[in-house]
């Protein structure tokens, strides 16, 4: 009874389950935040590069088993199919008889430097393996980074278009009346009806060009294609100055950065092979003891059941071939101690070119944003004159066309800036 209890509840929870291990697949509303922590667990690359640790972990238990007893049994039978033989002048013949025998026999490494060393050797590529890992993380989440402050600075700008495209649309019926009442020239509307066909279409190539950021956005978070996805941070939320100026002036802590990291467990490891080839020239130790038993027992036996031998192996000449290796490693060690201080030099000028990137595209977006404030002062201006008849069509598209490219340059601004800061960051190992 209890049985068939357990084996309905288990049938029960299965589905739950089944459905708790995929990916969601509903609409998903993410901030930025939200959106790394999807990312990091969702993320089919990153899953592919999380299982290099396992496979890691499997190949020390490989390597700590060869320190481990090892212990074999055999099963034999054989038969003579009862021959008969005598020994030469003698009339007498002796029958062979069926043997069988069961052994039992267990083997014990006692000391290897090479073992030892070997098994601290794969624990430092498992570290090496865990810190790609996490190198690999961090590139995914640059990228959902910029994606999520790419669609926020596209939809911002789409919705700017539109604003502007129902504005001209309004000047477009004005001029129109203005020209059945006699007011306004032909020209003038269709200057207008220009203008507004223009917008149409930027806004068509804008909606494109959002929509194919979303799948790229949704490729990085393993969603499934067409899973509606919603962003509810604002992009003034991460337009704060004061954080900007703050991270240009921070200090570089170089041992922070997965890079080098990597590269000081690489020089580890490096020296790791150093000693393992050293470990070639010391002796090894090891112990056997086995254990027979006739199962079929002949008439004459004088086989030990009991056996057990200690071997030491002493390495004497192997031809130079092992100082060869030895020289090999210590080559490759000092390649990696030149490669470590050469990344050293290469990551500290690298944060001084991203400060200095993220200071300029601060002023840029500053100048940028002052921009927008002028152009639209004088687009409103425009407006007015060109209302009153002070002004023709053509100047009022110029304005228009002005404070557009004003808001295009702003947006560009405004991503530059942003991706400056998370390339500061990355750099830093501060992606949150």
């Amino acid at each position: 009874m209890k049985k068939r209890v357990l084996i309905t509840l288990i049938a029960f929870f299965i589905p739950w389950i089944v459905q708790a291990q995929q990916v969601p697949s509903g609409p998903q509303s993410l901030s930025l935040e939200e959106a790394i922590r999807f990312a990091v667990e969702h993320n089919k690359e990153l899953q592919t590069s999380q299982m290099d640790i396992e496979l890691r972990d499997a190949m020390i238990t490989e390597a700590i088993s060869q320190g481990l007893p090892q212990i074999n049994g055999t099963l034999d039978y054989s038969t003579n199919f009862r021959h008969k033989m005598s020994m030469p002048g003698s009339t007498q013949t002796t029958t062979l008889e069926d043997q069988s025998t069961a052994s039992l026999s267990v083997s014990q490494l006692l000391f290897s430097g090479q073992w030892i060393i070997g098994l601290q050797t794969s624990k430092i590529a498992k570290s090496i393996t865990t810190q790609q890992v996490g190198i690999t993380e961090q590139d995914i989440k640059e990228t959902v980074y910029n994606s999520y402050y790419t669609i926020l600075v596209s939809e911002r700008l789409t919705e700017t278009v539109k604003q502007n495209l129902d504005n001209m649309s309004e000047i477009e019926t004005h001029t129109t009346n203005m020209y059945k009442a006699g007011t306004a020239e032909v020209t003038d509307v269709d200057q207008i009806k220009i203008t507004v066909g223009l917008l149409k279409n930027s806004l068509l190539a804008m909606e494109r060009t959002i929509d194919v950021n979303y799948n790229l956005l949704r490729l990085q978070l393993g969603l499934q294609a067409g899973t509606q996805i919603h962003l509810t941070d604002n992009l003034n939320d991460f337009l704060h100055e004061d954080n900007f100026l703050k991270l240009s002036l921070q200090d570089f802590d170089i041992n922070k950065n997965t890079q080098y990291q990597l590269m000081q467990t690489q020089e580890d490891l490096q020296k790791k092979m150093v000693v393992l080839k050293k470990m070639a020239y010391t002796p090894t130790l090891s112990a056997r003891y086995g254990y027979t038993h006739r199962l079929i027992e002949p008439s004459l036996d004088f086989s030990p059941k009991h056996s057990a031998t200690i071997t030491m192996n002493i390495p004497v000449f192997s031809g130079l071939q092992r100082k060869a290796q030895l020289d090999q490693e210590k080559i490759s060690l000092e390649q990696s101690t030149l490669t470590k201080s050469f990344l050293e030099d290469q990551l500290f000028l690298q944060e001084e070119q991203l400060k200095f990137t993220l200071k300029n595209t601060l002023e840029d977006y500053n100048l940028q944003k002052e921009n927008i404030r002028v152009a639209k002062k004088v687009l409103e201006n425009y407006q007015h004159k060109y209302n009153a008849g002070v002004v023709s069509s053509l100047d009022l598209t110029q304005a228009n066309n002005n404070y557009l490219q004003a808001e295009n340059n702003y947006t560009s601004a405004c991503l530059n800036l942003l991706q400056s800061q998370t390339q500061l960051e990355k750099l830093y190992n501060e992606l949150k």
